[in-house]
């Protein structure tokens, strides 16, 4: 775990452009090894707590729009395909020969796609979130900090409320 994220959380960080983040105690990159003695938690790390839990709640809320997307999509896509197939068959016993097949199926499978790139990119977002929150969970687990959130605040100072967990 790199230190940056640590030092993102704390309220010592100073940041200069040339050097990227410092500690506003010692004036140098982090050094240490797993956990900062000098941390000191307070609205940085709320605001990164919100930021990323909100992230995270608003990609978990699109599930259901995203799986309805999927599945009206994909049987839209089926039942041109399977009314193609007839259609098909039909012309075929009349004694034509069409392409319209290819345009029926092709359409269907491009129904079916565009139904599956929502959900495509949900689990990708949603994953990307997920190791966010993670990461953050754990790095205020090695400082003993647990928090609780409440959305209906919109400042991020008054919706989450860091708390010391005992160990």
């Amino acid at each position: 775990m790199e230190n940056v994220s640590h030092c993102n959380l704390c309220e010592h960080k100073q940041y200069d452009f040339s050097t990227g983040n410092l500690c506003g105690l010692t004036q140098k990159k982090a050094d240490f090894i797993k956990k900062c003695s000098k941390i000191m938690l307070a609205n940085n790390a709320k605001e990164q707590i919100a930021k990323i839990n909100l992230e995270y709640e608003e990609i978990k809320a699109r599930k259901v729009d995203v799986i309805g997307h999927l599945i009206l999509f994909s049987i839209f896509g089926a039942v041109i395909i399977i009314a193609d197939i007839y259609f098909t068959k039909y012309l075929l016993e009349a004694g034509w020969i069409s392409t319209a097949s290819i345009v029926g199926i092709a359409i269907g499978l491009s129904l079916i796609g565009y139904g599956f790139a929502p959900f495509v990119n949900y689990r990708e977002t949603i994953g990307t979130a997920k190791s966010q929150k993670d990461r953050l969970d754990n790095i205020l687990k090695i400082y003993d900090y647990g928090y609780d959130i409440n959305f209906e605040n919109e400042d991020y100072l008054t919706a989450v409320t860091l708390r010391r967990v005992k160990q």
